[in-house]
């Protein structure tokens, strides 16, 4: 698959000046991977010279041979172990830098998260997608890349000692020099053909495991999110049906890719068998008519196995190249969706003429039960400091005219004048896990609003009660009411300061008298604010200035 969008945003984390030690710190891994293949080449002469030894049965030799072997061994240990580390150094360092992008890229400020969700078209998972796939690509782009340098470093090494030790051959009066070299390339070329045409599939089913390990993970989550709504319908049984077809779902696939991986690993690790055994095989002519010793024979299977080990880099990497395959698609899938919705977002924003004051004309597209789309027409005007009541039946398009006002929908037709500063307060108020003095200000920072204002807002609302417990930490979700949920909402709403409020069903868990003292707090910290509530309570629709009622349109 190519992965354009990814590979562009791969660029702009990784190929720019602040990204200098990172570069810094992968040319020092790769550094000491290649003093490790060196060392690896010592140690192949080494075993040449003490096998010898062996062989000559020559005692101070051998030992002269142990002693050395010490100090080459240590430093290659202590060489490899901190290029380990510089390794595990780099991918934590890359990894931060790579999500970070993508979680700007969701939480942009053209709200792509949201459009995309909006869209149907959103990819399953994108914040799984952002966690596990972009930890994914980090480190098997740097595992790969450093392995693949490493395997070139390996052949350049290797392969000069190959074809200086085995000599020439003659096939069929054809002198061949390096011969052994020659058959090693061979070798791995038709194991890499054959690697490919038995692990071809693994790509997609990567791609379905990821999937459904995201999906298993999401579900349990909305299982905890819902707990009340799932204890009060005594919906335990059909919750533990559909998580365990989830869950086999995803073995079924777990089983269909072990089966892939069962059957490249036979090929994989038979041909790593015959790996150790073919260059003895093919040397042995030399070693019988006396042209080698039992040094050079051993040296001959040393430089053999590195140099067929490297060249068949694609071999064993081939299950880490589908991975790979795998999380950069789907991670590209989503810089798709996202980069959909930021045009999308711009094409919006231009449709919307700045004004003072909020007045909309416009024709909507609402599906009936049937699913056909009917026609509604909308059309208010709201200027600074009145308070607009929106009513209509159930399904009318109120939330529809909220979004299309909020700049996240497009109308059929019709035109759009609004303020630059718009607050939209839904029907349910996100709130976080942490302080309620984060939750009252939120998206601000809580230092940017002082202590006097939040208690005189709590006040205003009817949460005096909650005054005591600003810096306690809690899941403000399940501790407040939904009625304190939304007067929570509200409160955001005052401190944002906007020029427009769109209040969508945000005060339905509030009885009458609560709304209506909602309402005049607004009017009184927001005295220049156009305020545009939607609601079905009758007995708080008094309050407005103006009463807007949507209808379907009839032909």
């Amino acid at each position: 698959m190519r992965t354009p969008r990814l590979a562009r945003l791969l660029k702009e984390v990784f190929c720019t000046p602040s990204a200098l030690t990172l570069a810094l710190l992968y040319f020092v891994v790769a550094l000491s991977n290649a003093a490790a293949v060196q060392g690896s080449v010592m140690l192949n002469e080494w075993n040449g010279r003490f096998f010898n030894a062996l062989q000559a049965l020559d005692r101070p030799v051998v030992l002269e041979l142990l002693l050395e072997f010490v100090p080459l061994a240590a430093a290659l240990i202590t060489l490899l172990v901190l290029a380990q580390y510089a390794k595990a150094r780099l991918l934590i360092a890359m990894r931060r830098r790579l999500t970070r992008a993508l979680v700007e890229r969701w939480l942009s400020p053209r709200s792509a998260h949201f459009l995309v969700r909006e869209s149907g078209c959103e990819p399953d998972n994108p914040d799984q997608r952002i966690i596990e796939d972009a930890r994914s690509v980090v480190t098997l782009l740097v595992s790969l890349s450093l392995s693949l340098l490493e395997s070139l470093f390996t052949i350049g090494s290797f392969s000069v000692i190959l074809w200086k030790l085995s000599g020439s051959a003659t096939v069929f009066g054809l002198e061949i020099p390096g011969y052994m070299l020659w058959i090693c390339l061979a070798y791995t070329a038709v194991s890499a053909f054959a690697t490919h045409r038995i692990g071809r599939t693994l790509r997609a089913l990567n791609y379905d495991v990821q999937r459904g390990e995201a999906d298993l993970r999401t579900a349990f989550i909305e299982k905890r999110r819902h707990a009340e709504a799932i204890a009060g319908a005594g919906g335990e049984a059909r919750e533990c049906i559909n998580l365990k077809a989830r869950l086999e779902t995803l073995l079924e696939t777990l089983i269909r890719l072990a089966r892939k991986q069962r059957d490249l690993d036979f090929f994989t690790v038979g041909l790593g068998q015959a790996t150790h055994l073919a260059p003895i095989f093919f040397a042995l002519p030399a070693l019988f008519a006396g042209r080698i010793q039992i040094g050079g024979l051993m040296q001959i299977r040393g430089a053999f196995v590195d140099t067929a080990r490297a060249a068949s880099w694609f071999i064993f990497a081939y299950d880490d190249l589908a991975r790979l395959a795998a999380c950069a698609g789907r991670l590209e899938e989503l810089l798709e969706r996202l980069e959909e919705a930021e045009g999308l977002r711009t094409d919006l924003a231009a449709a919307i003429r700045p004004s003072r004051e909020a007045r909309v004309e416009v024709r909507m597209a609402i599906p009936r039960g049937d699913g056909a789309p009917q026609d509604v027409p909308a059309s208010l005007s709201a200027a600074p400091g009145r308070l607009i009541a929106l009513t209509g039946p159930s399904g009318v398009g109120k939330t529809t005219l909220f979004k299309i006002m909020a700049g996240f929908s497009r109308p059929r037709s019709g035109s759009i004048a609004l303020p630059r500063r718009i607050f939209w307060a839904v029907q349910r108020p996100y709130l976080l896990r942490g302080t309620l003095r984060e939750n009252l200000t939120y998206p601000r920072s809580p230092q940017e609003v002082e202590e006097k204002a939040l208690l005189d807002a709590l006040a205003a609302f009817g949460l005096e009660h909650l005054a005591p417990e600003l810096d306690a930490q809690d899941d403000w979700s399940a501790r407040l009411s939904g009625g304190e949920q939304q007067r929570v909402g509200l409160i955001r709403a005052v401190f944002a300061r906007p020029e427009l409020l769109l209040i969508d069903e945000g005060t339905s868990a509030l009885d009458p008298a609560g709304v209506l003292r909602a309402l005049e707090a607004l009017r009184r910290a927001l005295p220049q604010a156009a305020v545009v509530f939607a609601t079905h309570q009758s007995s708080v629709v008094e309050a407005a200035d103006r009463v807007v009622r949507l209808s379907p349109a009839h032909s």
